[in-house]
């Protein structure tokens, strides 16, 4: 009789535990570090890029330069807060995306992410870089595209332009609503 009493009490105390497993942590904090918490589903990138090329046309359609005399960076499309600072994985793959766009109708895009040389180490080998002194500052670039991001309750507003960097004047500009269930697969 005192064995059952021995074992549940065994059992019981076996369930109370102070510890709390931390396999899931490192993993949340991953996704944090690369995009804000709220947006954290991956991009639907088939129908993604149908809105982006969307885009790309009413910006081209829109350019009082000529194309060819345009050397262009294409940089994260950032939301519209007030840092303008904040991109995301959406902005960067809309920035992706329409680098390969805009370069299709006769643009010239220069990839100013690219290193003077390559890095190589034991994980793989590297020619895009983030870090201002591993660049190529010799680029003669003389346009950027950007663009912002604004969060409604229709999806997401993405504000697109080419601007001069001689006098900051738009040389062409473009609005879409990306719908959230293109933006972001839920």
């Amino acid at each position: 009789m005192k064995y059952p009493y021995i074992l549940s009490v065994i059992l019981i105390s076996g369930c109370v535990s102070n510890t709390q497993p931390q396999i899931l942590e490192p993993i949340a904090n991953k996704v944090e570090t690369y995009q804000p918490s709220f947006r954290i589903y991956p991009i639907n990138d088939y129908l993604l890029d149908e809105y982006v090329e969307q885009l790309a046309i009413k910006l081209m359609e829109n350019l009082t330069s000529e194309p060819g005399t345009i050397r262009l960076a294409v940089t994260s499309f950032v939301d519209l807060d007030g840092s303008l600072q904040t991109a995301s994985r959406l902005g960067n793959q809309l920035a992706e995306s329409m680098l390969t766009e805009v370069q299709a109708f006769g643009l010239n895009v220069v990839d100013h992410k690219v290193m003077p040389m390559m890095r190589i180490d034991s994980s793989g080998d590297y020619s895009y870089s983030r870090d201002i002194l591993q660049l190529n500052t010799k680029g003669q670039i003389n346009a950027v595209l950007s663009g912002t991001l604004l969060y409604k309750e229709n999806g997401v507003v993405v504000n697109s332009r080419i601007t001069s960097l001689d006098n900051q004047s738009i040389l062409a500009s473009a609005k879409y609503i990306i719908p959230y269930g293109v933006a972001f697969d839920n």
